[in-house]
C-alpha cells in the first residue's frame, strides 16, 4: 500500500496513478465524495520511449499510444510528454449522457514519463508505472524542463498537435500575438508555489541570455469558451496599455465533455514576466511590519487601477447601468446575504442592517456604465517595480465562477471594493486578537484609513470620477466582498475570521476606520 500523500509505485496503468494524485493537488475541486475519473483528450507532445516493435501496447481508458514521430533529442533523452485531460465526476455519475453533469469538471494534466528517475524532480512524481518495457517515472510535467520546452515551442512556433487514434479526438494550438518576438524554449524555468486554480512558469526568469522572461500560465480547469485571461490582456496589448504584462502568446485546444459534446477553449496564456517587481501584498505587509506608510504607493495604485479601467472602457463592449440592472444587482447581494448567513452564523445580528444596505442599491436611478473588470482584485494581484510602477495581472476572475459569467461586463467598483478590502487585510492580520484600542491596533487603523482615502484619491484624479460619489453601491459592493470572507475564514481560517468581520460591523455602522 502506498504512503498516504506520497507516489503511488508499481501501478500498472495511468489511471491508477491519477486517482492517486488528483485528490491532493489544490487546484483539483472534484474530490469530495469520490470521483470518477475519465479521459477527455490525449495530445502528446513527445511519445513515451518507444516500446520494442514485438510488444504489444497497452490498452485501456488512458493508454499510452506509442506510434508518433517526435524530435530525435528528445527520444535519445527519454522522455515522453502527454497532456491528459481529463473529466471528474461525482461516484457514480456516468461520463457518457449529459453534457453538464453536476459537479463535472475537466482538468488540465500534462505529464512526463521517464526510463530513469530524475532526482531534481522528486517533489513532482507521481509514481512508477509498470509497462512491457520497463518502468516509466511520470512526473508532474510543468516542473519537468522538457515539458515547459516543448510547451514554449507550441508558442512560438504557433505549432499544433493531435490526439491518436484511439483515444478521444482533441488536439492544442499554440498562437502566437502578432509582432511578438518568439519566446526562447531553451531556457531554464521555474513554478511559481502557492497557485490554487493554475499553475504558473516563469521561463527565462534569470535572464542570463538578456532576451525577455515570460510566465506562462497553465489553466487547470478548463471551461469551453475564451479565457478572459487571454481576451484582457490580449485586447490591452493591442491598445497600448502598459499597465498589465503584455500578452505574448496562448494555447487553445480541443477536447471533449463528458456528454462525449466537443469543446474548445483556451489552456495556457503566456506574457511577458515583470522582473524585478514584488506583489503588491509583499509590499504593503512589509510596510505595516516596518511601521511606514504606503499612502504614496496606494495612490499611484489607484491611478493605476482607473487606468486599466478605462482602456477596458476602450477596447472592450460595455453598456449602460438601469434601474432594471441595479434591481438584478440589489436581488444577486440579497442571495449572497443569504447565503454567508446561513454559512457563517457570527453573521447573525447584522442581518437586518447588511439587507438595508442592499435594498439602497435597488432604490438607485442611476450608476456606472458596465464594463469588463478584473473580477478579483486584490494587493495579490498586482505587481510593483521601481522602473515600472504598478502592474495588474490574473484577468481570469473567480476561478470557479462559470467562464460566461466572467465575461460579462461588470462595475468597476467591484474591482475598487476588492482593493479596499485587501488593504484592510494587509493592515490588521498582524493585529489579530488584539482589543480595537490597543496601539497596534489604533496604528494599523490608521494605516489601512491613509490606503484606503490615497487609492479613492488616485483613482479619482486619474478617471475624473471619485467612486466616493456612488458610495451606496460601492458601501454595498464591499459589504458583499467582507460577508463572502466572513464565511471563506470560518471555514478555512478561524483564527482570522475577526478581521472581515470586524470589517462588516464597521460597514454597517458608516464608519471606516
Amino acid at each position: 500500500m502506498n504512503e498516504p500523500g506520497g507516489p503511488s509505485t508499481g501501478a500498472v496503468d495511468v489511471a491508477g496513478l491519477l486517482a492517486s494524485w488528483l485528490p491532493r493537488q489544490r487546484w483539483f475541486s472534484a474530490g469530495h465524495g469520490g470521483v470518477t475519473l475519465s479521459p477527455a483528450g490525449q495530445i502528446m507532445l513527445v511519445p513515451p520511449v518507444p516500446q520494442p516493435s514485438h510488444v504489444e501496447p497497452a490498452t485501456g481508458e488512458f493508454a499510452l499510444p506509442t506510434a508518433v514521430l517526435a524530435p530525435q533529442a528528445a527520444i535519445d533523452r527519454k522522455v515522453g510528454i502527454v497532456v491528459h485531460l481529463i473529466s471528474a465526476l461525482p461516484a457514480g455519475q456516468s461520463a457518457t449522457g449529459s453534457s453538464t453533469a453536476t459537479g463535472a469538471a475537466t482538468y488540465q494534466v500534462p505529464l512526463t514519463y521517464r526510463s530513469e528517475p530524475v532526482p531534481d524532480l522528486a517533489h513532482a512524481l507521481l509514481g512508477e508505472l509498470r509497462t512491457p518495457d520497463g518502468p516509466r517515472y511520470v512526473y508532474d510535467a510543468p516542473h519537468d524542463p522538457d515539458f515547459v520546452s516543448a510547451w514554449t515551442e507550441l508558442i512560438a512556433g504557433s505549432g499544433e498537435a493531435m490526439s491518436q487514434a484511439g483515444t478521444p479526438r482533441s488536439r492544442v494550438r499554440g498562437v502566437r500575438r502578432a509582432g511578438e518576438a518568439p519566446p526562447d524554449p531553451h531556457r531554464a524555468a521555474k513554478v511559481l508555489s502557492g497557485e490554487q486554480s493554475n499553475t504558473s512558469i516563469i521561463v527565462g526568469a534569470d535572464g542570463s541570455d538578456g532576451s525577455e522572461p515570460v510566465m506562462i500560465k497553465l489553466f487547470r480547469v478548463l471551461q469551453p469558451g475564451r479565457n478572459p485571461d487571454v481576451v484582457v490582456p490580449g485586447a490591452l496589448a493591442r491598445a497600448g496599455n502598459e499597465r498589465v504584462p503584455r500578452l505574448v502568446g496562448w494555447v487553445e485546444g480541443e477536447w471533449v465533455q463528458p456528454g462525449g459534446q466537443p469543446a474548445w477553449g483556451h489552456l495556457s496564456a503566456a506574457a511577458e514576466f515583470v522582473a524585478g517587481s514584488a506583489d503588491g501584498w509583499r509590499v504593503a505587509t512589509s510596510a505595516v511590519t516596518n511601521g511606514e506608510t504606503f499612502a504614496g504607493l496606494s495612490s499611484q495604485l489607484g491611478a493605476a487601477t482607473a487606468a486599466v479601467h478605462a482602456a477596458l472602457a476602450a477596447a472592450l463592449p460595455t453598456r449602460p447601468s438601469t434601474p432594471a440592472t441595479l434591481s438584478a444587482l440589489a436581488e444577486h447581494l440579497h442571495q449572497r446575504l443569504n447565503w454567508a448567513l446561513g454559512a457563517a452564523p457570527a453573521l447573525a445580528e447584522y442581518a437586518d442592517a447588511a439587507r438595508d444596505v442592499i435594498d439602497q442599491v435597488s432604490g438607485l436611478s442611476e450608476a456606472p456604465d458596465l464594463q469588463i473588470v478584473h473580477g478579483d482584485l486584490h494587493l495579490g494581484q498586482a505587481l510593483y517595480s521601481e522602473s515600472r510602477g504598478w502592474v495588474l495581472l490574473d484577468f481570469e476572475g473567480e476561478p470557479l465562477r462559470p467562464l460566461a459569467e466572467r465575461g460579462d461586463p461588470d462595475l468597476a467598483l467591484r474591482d475598487v471594493a476588492g482593493m479596499l478590502r485587501s488593504f484592510d487585510y494587509a493592515a490588521r492580520h498582524s493585529v489579530l486578537g488584539l482589543a480595537d484600542d490597543d496601539p497596534r491596533s489604533l496604528a494599523a487603523s490608521t494605516w489601512a484609513g491613509e490606503c484606503r482615502e490615497a487609492y479613492l484619491n488616485g483613482y479619482a484624479t486619474e478617471a475624473g470620477r471619485d467612486p466616493r460619489q456612488d458610495g451606496a453601491l460601492l458601501r454595498a459592493l464591499e459589504l458583499d466582498k467582507a460577508l463572502y470572507e466572513v464565511v471563506y475564514e470560518t471555514r478555512h481560517r478561524p483564527g482570522w475570521v475577526e478581521v472581515p468581520l470586524r470589517a462588516v460591523g464597521r460597514l454597517l455602522s458608516r464608519v471606516h476606520r
